[in-house]
């Protein structure tokens, strides 16, 4: 019974508009280049960029599910989707900057 949950929900965030796709790909684009200043190696950015994509998909197929806004409406859409790449994009770089705080903890420790 969960794993037939989980794969409905999988299906759904796979069967998003490629519109919506490529604005949350775009939005998190834009971040990457600005995320990218601050890492400690810039090329790092190719593995930072899908996790931000990825977390963006979520958020805008959990928006749509909570059925907050109409996706028909052009300027609701908008506005949801730049909101769902904001909160992927915040969750994935926390994510990503928690597992960075762990690995240099965990490092200093064995020297």
């Amino acid at each position: 019974m969960p794993m037939d949950l989980l794969s409905k929900h999988f299906d759904g965030i796979l069967q998003t508009d490629w519109q919506t796709l490529v604005l949350l790909a775009l939005i998190c684009g834009l971040a990457s280049y600005f995320i990218k200043e601050y890492l400690a190696n810039p090329p790092m950015i190719v593995f930072v960029y899908p996790i931000l994509v990825f977390f963006s998909a979520i958020m805008q197929y959990s928006l749509v599910q909570m059925e907050l806004f109409s996706p028909r409406k052009f300027d609701q859409w908008l506005m949801w989707t730049i909101l769902a790449s904001i909160l992927g994009t915040t969750v994935g770089t926390g994510l990503i900057a928690c597992l960075a705080v762990w690995r240099d903890r965990s490092g200093s420790r064995r020297v």
